[in-house]
């Protein structure tokens, strides 16, 4: 019995012996004297410029580690505010060595977005990341009016802008602030009353998430001048979906294509028939989506879609002078019926 017993302790003593020798010996594959960085950190100061984007400070303030070397994946004359740019970052280190990869919590990185990071030897590590450009808006270069009546505000675009905010002044009282998407707006329904208009717009990131990246522009002052608006004219159909010339596709939105309207939800599809948005009905064009304006006949009935902005209309209206039709909360035309006192014919025309 007792020499099973010195036995069992003979055996935890070269156990212990074992695994103190493995502790204490360097790791071959690494060399004597390396020791293994257990995490490190990247660091992406954004640089803001007026009017253009450029490139941040990339550092690293990990123990005995240095950039070597940025590569991003396009061209900075290609970057877009707002939008995830790729980029491999390489690190070096000469008296110590990488461990095979790292995790999103082993490397640390501060003003950009985690991807992955391997080493490429033992002395060579490879980060990848997505970074978001920053810039602060520019001014437009003009602002005026689209029509002679000066209710439609149309002004030149801005590099980068994703909205505008425009502010309409009555009697230089501030009226009405509204954002949009396009570089026009009908501003007529806030302009109820005999004044003197005028608006101020400026770019800005129309999203909260744009609005992170993109610094809002200086206001400009509209004048009399009358402008033109084409609307977008350098993207291309993929059916029923629009592919800009910066390779995004709208959503969520009314876009103006060749003078013509659309609106694409969520998915970036083009929609056609009765869409609603905001508290106003429109009418697209069930073929191509067109938005159309004026009198449409539609299931059976008339409807009669305002000229300047092609929401539907309801109530009295007066399309031409002296010619009243009346149209009912859901838009369709009366005809051949009494409208309260008066009475409308077959052609929905009041008859006095």
């Amino acid at each position: 019995m007792r020499r099973v017993k010195i036995r069992k302790l003979e055996v935890l003593f070269l156990t212990a012996c074992l695994l103190a020798l493995t502790v204490l010996l360097p790791i071959s594959t690494y060399g004597a004297e390396s020791v293994v960085i257990r995490s490190v950190n990247l660091k992406f100061t954004s640089q803001f410029g007026d009017e253009e984007i450029l490139m941040p400070e990339i550092t690293t303030t990990t123990s005995g580690v240095s950039v070597k070397d940025v590569v991003w994946n396009r061209d900075i004359s290609k970057w877009k505010a707002a939008q995830n740019e790729r980029v491999s970052v390489t690190l070096t280190s000469d008296s110590t060595i990488f461990a095979d990869s790292y995790n999103r919590s082993e490397c640390k990185i501060t003003g950009a977005k985690f991807v992955s990071a391997k080493a490429l030897d033992n002395n060579t590590l490879e980060i990848k990341a997505d970074y978001v450009p920053v810039v602060k808006l520019g001014k437009t270069s003009s602002a005026g009016w689209s029509d002679s009546k000066k209710t439609k505000a149309v002004w030149k675009k801005v590099e980068f802008a994703t909205g505008y905010q425009v502010a309409l002044y009555a009697d230089d009282k501030l009226k009405k602030r509204v954002s949009v998407q396009t570089n026009t707006v009908d501003l007529s329904e806030y302009m109820d009353k005999d004044a003197i208009y005028y608006y101020e717009v400026r770019a800005i990131g129309y999203s909260s998430d744009d609005r992170k990246y993109m610094k809002e522009g200086d206001y400009v002052t509209s004048d009399d001048t009358i402008m033109e608006y084409d609307g977008d004219t350098t993207g291309t159909w993929k059916g029923n979906t629009y592919k800009q010339e910066d390779g995004g596709t709208p959503t969520n939105c009314w876009k103006q294509i060749l003078n013509d309207w659309y609106y694409f939800d969520g998915n970036g599809i083009r929609q056609i028939g009765w869409i609603q948005s905001g508290q106003r009905w429109y009418y697209l064009n069930p073929t191509d989506g067109k938005l159309l304006t004026g009198w449409q006949f539609v299931n059976g009935k008339w409807y009669y879609l305002n000229p300047g902005g092609g929401e539907m209309l309801s109530g009295w209206i007066q399309p031409q002078p002296s010619v009243w039709y009346y149209l009912y909360s859901d838009g369709s035309m009366a005809s051949s019926t009494n409208v309260g006192s008066y009475w409308v014919d077959a052609s929905g025309k009041w008859i006095p």
